[in-house]
């Protein structure tokens, strides 16, 4: 009876495997375009800016990270209602696409409404990411430094660049 349900239990991640890819297949392509003019603008690699897009949200418009954790609002709506509760107690989180930073939206007083707008969220993504290449070069630090400050932690950053590196090499062998 074990065997059974072990044997039934390896069909169905297998055949749920598939599906989860296609999906996050699916999310990146129905907003790609939208790295499109970002990418272009600041030179960034389209592949690099996607990898980071798939390792941070998902390619998902509405995620947020509130204190380390993933929420998935299914609405603009909901997902601002979040964000403002967010900014407002002071906390850090992360918003969208591209998991833009409270750090980023305080500093240059961004509109919320704007940031969790997709495309205006992979703009601001693509621009962080520009900045960083721009300080440490397209490398690992630049990569590791849109998610984590290298002088506070460089190993969780380095773990980080290798995620969108893997990233970057299914994105252009999908090509």
């Amino acid at each position: 009876m074990r065997e059974a349900g072990m044997i039934v239990f390896l069909a169905l991640l297998c055949c749920c495997a598939p599906a989860h890819a296609n999906t996050l297949r699916e999310r990146q392509r129905a907003v790609e375009h939208l790295f499109d003019a970002p990418c272009a603008r600041y030179q960034v690699p389209k592949a690099l800016a996607l990898a980071i897009a798939r390792t941070e949200s998902g390619c998902r418009p509405w995620i947020l990270n509130l204190a380390g954790r993933d929420v998935r609002p299914d609405s603009r709506e909901k997902a601002l209602r979040l964000a403002r509760a967010a900014l407002h107690s002071g906390r850090s989180f992360d918003v969208g696409i591209m998991q833009v930073n409270a750090y980023w939206i305080r500093k240059y007083h961004w509109p919320l409404e704007q940031v969790l707008d997709p495309a205006t969220n992979v703009r601001i993504g693509v621009w962080i990411l520009a900045q960083e290449i721009r300080r440490h070069g397209l490398n690992w630090k630049a990569v590791a430094s849109y998610h984590t400050p290298l002088h506070k932690n460089p190993e969780r950053g380095r773990i980080y660049a290798r995620t969108v590196f893997g990233h970057v090499k299914k994105i252009l062998a999908e090509k």
